[in-house]
């Protein structure tokens, strides 16, 4: 019963989507396979500011304080709400990776959204280490009555050799874990 009361909620804009389970706040998704990369989305709503957490998202070089997947978050360049960073991502049993990733931030309806993707130039990636293959999403942080809609979006290829249990793991608890660390640093600081 509550699956399918969750399954109704779902709006149009999610058709093929299907619902991955709810958690602080959040209901979780996981999108249609696109080649070999499954997409997951969050879309939550929390009583916090939303200008807290768009202070938070928009400083791309303090990532690494929030999020503990991400051990390195370097910041290359930047000017004119655009980043170029070099990340250094960690989970248990795998390889750590590095990529470079552009950033970009625009505004929305009643907020702003932030997107990055894999920088076509990797060459400031210099630590030897496994090379993402995919890394493209977003966070749209708008303004409500109550506080603030959060939704985060995911395309992420690892590159490498990943144990596909770990894939699974990220698409759920990882991805639950990422978006519960950004409202927790919030809600502390």
């Amino acid at each position: 019963m509550i699956t399918l009361l969750f399954t109704l909620l779902v709006p149009a804009a999610l058709a093929g989507w299907s619902a991955n389970g709810s958690e602080n706040g959040c209901n979780f998704f996981l999108g249609p396979v696109e080649g070999t990369v499954q997409p997951v989305r969050a879309e939550c709503d929390w009583k916090l500011p939303a200008d807290k957490l768009h202070a938070l998202v928009a400083k791309v070089a303090d990532h690494d304080k929030y999020f503990s997947a991400v051990e390195v978050c370097d910041v290359l360049s930047s000017s004119g709400g655009r980043d170029v960073a070099v990340q250094v991502h960690v989970a248990s049993g795998i390889s750590d990776r590095e990529v470079v990733l552009d950033f970009a931030q625009e505004d929305i309806a009643n907020g702003k959204r932030y997107t990055w993707t894999k920088s076509a130039d990797q060459s400031a990636a210099k630590r030897g280490m496994v090379a993402v293959a995919l890394d493209t999403g977003k966070w749209e942080i708008t303004s409500t009555e109550g506080g603030a809609h959060v939704v985060y979006e995911l395309r992420y290829d690892a590159g490498g050799s990943v144990p596909g249990f770990i894939v699974r793991w990220f698409q759920g608890s990882g991805v639950r874990t990422l978006v519960g660390e950004l409202k927790a640093y919030a809600e502390s600081h």
